[in-house]
């Protein structure tokens, strides 16, 4: 993994000065050239929706030209055909709307009467006189008699002038002008649609060469990079698009045949227009709900049908959210929550309603630029879905900061997708390889250091319970203790440099049965001497050294010459845990030292102890015969 080049501090904010202002030319592009931009950007859009359809033609053997004109001609066919009728379905409901204001009315009254109450009332007076005093011309003001509270003498003797008011002469507009301000901004939409029209037609012809243009623009030594991101984006984009064109227009189905059954007119118009604004994010879901609400409210005689909608629609919503979109997207597009929602308010504010329906499709192409380029990767670490803190920096992160809660539910989160043993080597030994390292930075003071190791024992004992009681031979032996009760096997484990390591051994001890095995532990504080000579007195099955890096690799080898020297036939094992590899170096000293194996997982030693064939099968017997004739 290549590194990146280190630059001095003038040149990092020269690089990010530099950045600051093309990032500023290109939202200002994207704001002015919308005229251009933003019909490319559609036309693009329905490429990717179309570009499946095309390709489903070609497979049953239509030529490139004859798929492309058969896959534009029946989406447009459809959306024409959707558009009169929806476009009839209005015209009859503006021509029925006036009859329905006697409903409206009587519905507004009884929400008054509802809604009454002396709070209310004075809330009302308060407004009303509050607008009165601000309507108050000067003239009004100044033309009464003295405020109350000066003296009589203060008042003038007779009013100032009047200020001059300046004389506005205004001319309504001729009608062929308002004519000209309405064809101007229908023949810019139109114009637009035809643009778009043109453009998605020539994309889909020309969609090869467009791709071979832009692998060729990315330069042959990045033809592999470039494919993968093309293939990502356009797998991505199609399926987003897709699975919500099927979503909003089962939704839309539903609705219409719904509030068709409920009797509320035009629901051909309402499913139509439901499942055309699922496609904004956000608030497109509401506004659709919103009309045939409003159009009940206004229809029906009562309150029975509009509340009849509006718990049909509130069960279809949560049976669409939590029930269909689930299934039929499977898993996410990629991009978080938060990062769709700044999206959206992005582009609508570049671009309008139209930007609102894009931001999703750009967001994720940002976020596979993102992915797929090493100079753009903040976009993903930005955009993406992905926990940007993988679980042991978390659980450190959230220790260090006293986060005892989501720790524990960090912890528990692991525990209820992997074994105890997988938590402790994915998570607590890494956390504690973290608190020795910054320990040995100067990062930690030392009550902060005993802390941390503190809690993350505590962690771990909180993972073993519901487990097998521990033996009373696992207790620490302390210097002066009496030799080793003979147990099963015994596993002496050795804290080659202090408290981490102890609690490394500890999480050794919870993963192994208790009927089998037993594991003293020597005190971090004992020396070396005294280890060896409790090992010299009652050897054990076999000995454990843990050195957790960083460090502790000459006191591990120190302890193996010594251990080795006063029981040279009990296997030794090194654990070096939380490692992700050692060096060949480093096993061949710790051998040499008098190591029998070298492990960097608590899995890789309950392996180690479970191959019987390392073990000194005479050692334990030779133990229990020793302490019976004592």
């Amino acid at each position: 993994m290549s590194r990146e080049p280190r630059y001095s501090l003038p040149q990092n904010a020269l690089i990010t000065l530099s950045r600051t202002f093309t990032a500023t030319i290109i939202v200002v592009t994207l704001y002015r050239g919308r005229p251009v931009l933003l019909p490319v950007s559609m036309a693009a859009l329905l490429t990717f929706v179309l570009n499946p359809v095309v390709y489903g033609f070609q497979r049953i053997g239509a030529g490139p030209i004859a798929s492309v004109v058969l896959a534009v001609s029946i989406v447009s066919s459809a959306l024409t055909g959707i558009g009169m009728i929806g476009s009839q379905q209005v015209t009859a409901l503006l021509s029925e709307l006036p009859a329905n204001t006697s409903r409206v009315t009587a519905k507004l009254r009884t929400l008054r009467v509802w809604t009454a109450s002396p709070a209310t009332k004075r809330f009302e007076n308060m407004v009303e006189e509050i607008g009165r005093e601000l309507n108050v011309t000067p003239e009004e003001a100044g033309s009464g008699t003295a405020p109350v509270g000066l003296p009589p003498e203060t008042t003038p003797a007779e009013p100032p002038p009047p200020a001059a008011v300046p004389v506005v002469v205004k001319s309504d507009p001729l009608p062929w002008m308002l004519l000209t301000g309405y064809l101007g901004s229908a023949v810019e939409v139109m114009a637009t649609m035809a643009f778009t029209f043109v453009l998605l037609v020539c994309f889909l012809l020309e969609r090869e060469g467009l791709r071979d243009r832009l692998l060729l623009l990315a330069g042959k030594a990045r033809l592999t990079l470039t494919s993968k991101a093309l293939e990502d984006a356009t797998w991505r984009v199609s399926r987003y698009i897709m699975m919500v064109a099927v979503v909003n227009g089962g939704f839309g189905l539903a609705l219409g045949v719904g509030v068709f059954l409920i009797g509320v007119p035009y629901a051909i118009l309402w499913g139509c227009l439901a499942a055309t604004l699922r496609f904004i994010p956000y608030i497109g879901r509401w506004m659709g709900a919103l009309f045939p609400i409003a159009m009940s409210v206004a229809t029906a005689e009562g309150w029975t049908q509009p509340i009849t909608v509006m718990i049909y629609i509130s069960a279809l919503e949560l049976i669409t959210n939590n029930l269909v979109e689930p299934i039929v997207f499977g898993r996410t597009i990629g991009v978080s929550p938060t990062a769709l929602l700044i999206s959206a308010a992005f582009w609508l504010f570049l671009w309008g309603p139209i930007g609102l329906i894009l931001s999703a499709p750009f967001a994720v192409v940002l976020v596979v630029l993102g992915k797929n380029i090493p100079s753009l990767r903040f976009l993903n670490l930005l955009l993406g879905d992905q926990a940007a803190l993988s679980a042991d920096v978390g659980l450190y992160q959230r220790l260090l900061v006293h986060d005892a809660q989501h720790a524990r539910l960090l912890i528990n989160k692991q525990l209820a997708t992997m074994t105890m043993g997988q938590a402790f080597d994915d998570l607590l030994i890494p956390a504690l390889n973290y608190v020795k390292r910054d320990f040995l930075r100067g990062l930690l003071t030392r009550e902060e250091h005993d802390e941390l190791i503190d809690t993350v024992e505590a962690a771990a004992a909180a993972a073993r319970l519901g487990e097998k009681p521990l033996p009373d031979t696992a207790s620490l032996i302390q210097p002066g203790n009496s030799r080793m009760e003979p147990m099963g096997l015994i596993l002496f484990g050795c804290p080659a440099d202090g408290q981490t390591d102890r609690t490394a051994l500890t999480m050794l001890r919870y993963l192994l049965d208790p009927e089998e095995w037993s594991l003293p532990l020597a005190s971090e504080e004992s020396l070396t001497s005294e280890i060896a000579a409790r090992v010299a007195e009652s050897p054990p099955t076999a000995i454990c050294i843990a050195a957790l890096p960083p460090k502790g690799l000459a006191r591990a080898r120190y302890l193996c010459k010594r251990l080795k020297a006063v029981a040279p036939d009990v296997p030794i094992v090194v654990g070096r845990w939380g490692s992700k590899s050692i060096s060949q170096t480093d096993r061949d000293l710790l051998k040499v030292a008098g190591a029998t194996a070298v492990t960097v997982s608590l899995a890789e030693t309950l392996q180690w102890l479970e191959s019987r064939q390392h073990l000194n099968p005479g050692r334990l017997t030779n133990a229990v015969k020793a302490e019976s004739q004592g």
